[in-house]
């Protein structure tokens, strides 16, 4: 097969770039290793209760033009989130009224670092002395969790910026899709010209050979070769932090190995996520809990869970990013199960035994072990500013890159920038498609 431009990857990058170049009169090929599009958007139907299970991307994180204007385009309709945050403190669930005080008593020095870069756990022991012992935990819990980063690694001068950019974040409104991210996802591919786009499912690129206007794409064991005259790439990053002589990897020829470099400046943070549907809302009798939106306990294994108001449904959901999330990796179902249970008995006093009793549906996805995504979003690593402005060039007007990790819109990490990247990409490829 031989198109106009090769596309690695159905998820959200990759579909928005396949729009634009078809619109633009490009033919494209996507091929993409899983058996569904989507990517890190995970979304399944849940019948009994008419609403979806989001084993992905779940929240759309304020306004990003990209993802706002897809949503107004489908006709999909959008729940803004309440911000009820409650956290375990001194062996009972407390009101967390203002998560930006709570969060300044330790992140307010980063605004006045200068241009020196370190890693959050040094910033701890150099700047955060005087802060709580609760108030440390809360931001450790805060950047494993919203990151999905390991404090040792994840650069001060990129939370600054996130800091910066994120604002008040109680008044940062956050939104959950009513039908899920899937429908954003199915809205997408009914967009794009079947005679000018095709999708190859359970196609996973081994090698690709290019050169100049000139790329052959190839899947370990298959005689098929796909050919076209540029490759946008999509895979996550840590599918392509992955070193070439490594199984699993993405091998190029010639090698891109100073792409590659630049790339080790990110790091794909882990999350385990599981959603529970259980027989009834139990928590929704106790006064205390009804109106819960988010529950914290940062020295959980699950330090992180929330229930899915505005709708009044018998689900939660647990998350671990990070290092806790590294602690959970590769466990079998049965047991990720009784430990979310256990964690979820002692934040709402109940007995473990008769929560595990009312549980109807548990689902989970482990995305660090996740062989098609190493990882659920990108963060930056100490010295790495810079990383993503440079991993989004393309190279010899022949390899164009996208993706979260690669969004310099100020959406970096989320589906806002996925889409954004990929749209971008597109337009620098038809922009330089006649150099």
């Amino acid at each position: 097969m031989h198109v106009d431009v090769i596309i690695v990857g159905a998820g959200a990058a990759g579909l928005a770039a396949a729009r634009v170049l078809a619109d633009a009169g490009r033919s494209v090929l996507i091929v993409e290793a899983r058996d569904r599009i989507g990517g890190r958007i995970f979304t399944l139907a849940d019948p009994k209760l008419n609403m979806p299970i989001e084993l992905g991307a779940e929240f759309i994180h304020g306004c990003p033009p990209a993802t706002w204007k897809l949503v107004r385009e489908a006709g999909l309709t959008a729940l803004d989130l309440p911000f009820e945050h409650k956290r375990y403190q001194h062996g009972r669930l407390v009101d967390l009224p203002d998560i930006d005080s709570e969060l300044a008593k330790v992140m307010g020095g980063l605004a006045h670092l200068g241009r020196h870069d370190k890693s959050f756990a040094q910033y701890l022991r150099d700047h955060a002395t005087k802060a709580s012992a609760d108030a440390r935990r809360f931001a450790i819990s805060f950047v494993e969790g919203f990151d999905a980063a390991d404090p040792q690694r994840i650069s001060v001068q990129s939370l600054a910026s996130e800091q910066a950019g994120i604002g008040d974040v109680e008044n940062e409104t956050q939104f959950r899709l009513l039908l899920g991210y899937g429908a954003l996802i199915a809205y997408l591919r009914r967009q794009l010209d079947p005679k000018r786009v095709k999708i190859r499912l359970a196609y996973s690129v081994s090698e690709i050979l290019w050169d100049k206007s000139k790329v052959e794409i190839r899947s370990t064991g298959r005689r098929e070769v796909m050919r076209g005259r540029r490759a946008l790439i999509t895979l996550p990053l840590g599918v392509l932090q992955i070193p070439p002589e490594v199984a699993g990897a993405v091998r190029f020829k010639p090698d891109i190995a100073s792409w590659r470099g630049t790339a080790m400046q990110l790091a794909s943070g882990p999350v385990v996520k599981a959603i529970i549907r259980f027989r009834e809302a139990f928590w929704e009798d106790e006064k205390t809990l009804r109106d819960a939106a988010f529950l914290h306990d940062p020295g959980a294994p699950f330090p992180t869970w929330w229930t899915m108001r505005p709708l009044r449904v018998p689900v939660l959901t647990a998350w671990a990013g990070g290092p806790k999330a590294q602690a959970l990796a590769g466990l079998s179902k049965k047991e990720l199960r009784r430990i979310a249970v256990d964690a979820l008995a002692k934040l709402v006093k109940h007995r473990p035994r008769r929560l595990d009793g009312l549980i109807e549906q548990f689902h989970y996805h482990d995305w660090g072990s996740d062989p098609f995504s190493r990882g659920a979003y990108s963060y930056i690593t100490v010295g790495g500013m810079n990383a993503r402005a440079k991993l989004a060039k393309p190279i010899e007007n022949t390899l164009f890159f996208a993706g979260e990790a690669l969004d310099t819109s100020g959406q970096a990490s989320t589906v806002g920038g996925a889409l954004a990247s990929g749209q971008a990409a597109a337009l620098e490829l038809l922009r330089t498609w006649r150099l």
